[in-house]
């Protein structure tokens, strides 16, 4: 397999890899606040976050998703990259559905399809435009 290949691969698995830590991490952002007692106060707010064993977990997801990014941006443009991992609005949006319960309607299914047009077209393009920094 020439580089060229590796590098299309790499960006493909980065790309997926992105989606999945975002998704997970705004999924634990959602459990984990839903953990929070409701309180209008800041401190014991923060304290009982703090507490929360799930932070570790996503500060971990966050952390990965950091890395996996800078990763992702050796591959590709981020005028590329970034529309690609919109891709995560959809997955948080159906497993927020099936995990919390929450309502997809009409409005947000649309939204939905734009989001998947708007990915397709960028897909069509080339990761690395012309920058100079084709390996």
């Amino acid at each position: 397999m020439d580089n060229h290949h590796r590098s299309k691969r790499a960006l493909a698995i980065g790309l997926a890899l992105a989606i999945v830590f975002d998704t997970a991490g705004q999924l634990l952002w959602k459990f984990t606040a839903a953990t929070l007692p409701s309180t209008a106060s800041l401190w014991p707010t923060i304290d009982a976050m703090l507490r929360q064993p799930l932070i570790l977990v996503l500060v971990g997801v966050f952390f990965c998703q950091l890395i996996n990014w800078l990763k992702v941006l050796e591959h590709a443009d981020l005028s590329y990259a970034q529309p690609i991992t919109s891709l995560s609005y959809v997955s948080v949006c159906a497993f927020s559905a099936h995990l919390f319960g929450e309502h997809i309607g009409p409005a947000k299914a649309a939204g939905i399809l734009c989001i998947l047009s708007g990915v397709w077209l960028v897909s069509q393009s080339k990761p690395l435009a012309g920058s100079g920094r084709e390996k």
